[in-house]
């Protein structure tokens, strides 16, 4: 195997190597979604992995849990979205009932901060609806709570520990309790004034570990189990291999996504260049009906073209018409088509 660093536009084109595979793991952190979900993949790691985080949120012993890798919920219609859990985690009360349900996400993607809050709404909603069997009370429903753990400030305070809930806007005092809850830790946030200075030291060092790999204390057992696990993980030859097979994946998907862009972008360069034509013929006072006739297009595709041209006359320019028809189509019950 050559294990000589393969230029990117090389590595588009064939593939990446073992070697280029095995530094890229070995470079990542719990925060990556692809070691993280490596790391629960195996029942056992999954609760050293999980137990870790949860003993440290909560400041508790965590009793009894189960972990499933990526659950899947999918929507009661397959036209609306599903979603997919990192790690779906149920804690036993006594070995019997489900007493708690913890959903665990690494989020390293900023692009997404705007749409956290209403995602977990969604979440939330399609595992309840998956929950609670027909003929069985509401009260039955067992707690949620989303721990959200980031490398950005998903609000800006600066902290490094943020917790919603519902409230009784009207009366705060009140308890309002529907046994829901979402946590969302900042990685290189400050430790809250609300923790105590032990709980807070300890959730530091763990996501310090999560976000950078980094030991800020040697004596904390719980980043010490997570080192166990990655860095038996990170020496795994099926870890390496699962993410060459992704990594082609996305390679793969890149490459068709390119390709339809620049298909679409053929039509909307057709689509600007036939608007430009239309304009010509607009400027020399011919009629819609004719200008139809002569481009052999749809006559009420002309007239609404026509209709955004005569504002821009005699100075027009065809991508500024284009995206204004295009919205105008957009908002009509039946779009103008040709």
């Amino acid at each position: 195997m050559n294990n000589k660093l393969i230029p990117a536009d090389q590595m588009q084109e064939i593939g990446i190597s073992y070697a280029d595979a095995r530094k890229a793991v070995e470079s990542m952190n719990l925060i990556d979604g692809f070691l993280f979900d490596s790391s629960i993949e195996n029942e056992e790691d999954a609760k050293v992995v999980i137990g870790a985080i949860l003993r440290t949120v909560f400041d508790r012993e965590i009793k009894d849990i189960q972990v499933t890798a990526q659950k899947q919920f999918q929507a009661i219609d397959t036209k609306y979205h599903g979603i997919r859990l990192d790690a779906h985690v149920t804690e036993d009360e006594d070995g019997k009932v489900s007493a708690t349900i913890y959903d665990v996400e690494m989020e390293n993607r900023l692009a997404d901060k705007a749409s956290l809050p209403k995602r977990l709404r969604f979440y939330n909603s399609l595992i309840d609806g998956r929950l609670l069997e027909s003929g069985i009370g509401y009260e039955k429903l067992p707690n949620f709570v989303s721990i959200t753990i980031l490398s950005y400030d998903p609000f800006d305070a600066g902290d490094i520990y943020y917790e919603a809930s519902t409230v009784l806007t009207t009366h705060p005092d009140i308890e309002y309790e529907d046994g829901v809850s979402h946590i969302y830790l900042y990685c290189n946030g400050n430790i809250n004034e609300s923790l105590s200075p032990s709980h807070g030291k300890h959730l530091m060092e763990v996501l310090k570990y999560i976000v950078s790999g980094e030991k800020i204390s040697a004596s904390n057992p719980e980043v010490n189990n997570l080192e166990t696990v990655v860095s038996k993980i990170k020496k795994r030859p099926e870890v390496t291999k699962k993410y060459m097979q992704q990594w082609d994946r996305e390679r793969i998907l890149i490459q068709e996504a390119k390709d339809e862009g620049k298909e679409i972008g053929k039509e909307i360069g057709k689509e600007q260049n036939l608007i430009g034509l239309i304009c010509k013929k607009l400027l020399k006072g011919k009629s819609v009906d004719v200008i139809a006739s002569e481009v052999e297009e749809n006559e009420e595709y002309v007239k609404g073209i026509c209709s955004i041209a005569e504002k821009h006359l005699p100075d027009y320019d065809e991508e500024e018409i284009y995206e204004e028809w295009k919205q105008m189509s957009q908002n009509e019950t039946s779009p103008v088509t040709h």
